[in-house]
């Protein structure tokens, strides 16, 4: 994943995927499928995940990350 420096950047990248209608990921040499909601949820927590970082607030994950799921 990319790491972005700026958090307009990976803010900018991040509502392109929270827009897109049709998001496909890579499975082979020149195969791809449709994205899985855990695949895209993969590519939004890359994002967050840096955007904490770059406002150095890493502990906002890296705290959570023993914590359990709630609905």
């Amino acid at each position: 994943m990319t790491e972005f420096e700026n958090v307009r950047d990976v803010l900018k990248d991040a509502i392109e995927i929270a827009d897109a209608k049709g998001i496909k990921t890579k499975v082979g040499k020149n195969e791809y499928h449709p994205a899985t909601v855990e695949e895209v949820q993969d590519l939004m927590q890359g994002r967050l995940y840096n955007i904490a970082d770059l406002l150095g607030m890493s502990d906002l994950y890296l705290e959570g990350e023993n914590d359990e799921v709630h609905d």
